[in-house]
């Protein structure tokens, strides 16, 4: 399965039929089809705008901008946290994440949280990764940091 996560607005594809399915029970996250995607249940409902000082979803919006949802939780310095199934501040993210090399991509046992701190201090805010229901690992690779 292939997993794009963009400034914490994530997308899901499969690479056969039912991996949602089995990511969704081995992990507890709520996936739903959009279009021809998956993406969090959550963010189902995301809206196509945020207008400064006014709601978006469980946040205050800071910034007004029209435009993709990843779009607008950058400009508005947000990101999808899964484990707690809100937007956070990208700031207020805490998780450490250490990424080893593997050739030309990063291993990791779990789904990195957008906004984590890698060990030279970054944030990671974006990234593409594969889901291996074999190994039960990502490889993540393309990942982006400020």
């Amino acid at each position: 399965m292939r997993i794009k996560c963009l400034h914490g607005y994530f997308f899901f594809d499969e690479d056969r039929a039912g991996e949602i399915s089995e990511l969704m029970s081995l992990t507890g996250l709520e996936i739903q089809r959009e279009q021809d995607r998956f993406i969090f249940s959550d963010l189902a409902d995301f809206p196509e705008y945020s207008i400064s000082g006014a709601p978006l979803l469980n946040q205050t919006a800071t910034a007004t901008i029209e435009g993709q949802p990843w779009d607008i939780l950058r400009a508005n310095g947000l990101v999808y946290d899964f484990f707690k199934k809100i937007l956070v501040p990208l700031t207020s993210v805490t998780t450490q994440v250490q990424l080893p090399p593997a050739r030309n991509y990063f291993l990791s046992l779990g789904l990195v949280l957008p906004g984590s701190i890698t060990d030279d201090g970054s944030r990671v805010t974006d990234y593409a990764a594969w889901f291996s229901l074999e190994t039960r690992r990502f490889k993540y690779s393309e990942v982006t940091r400020e």
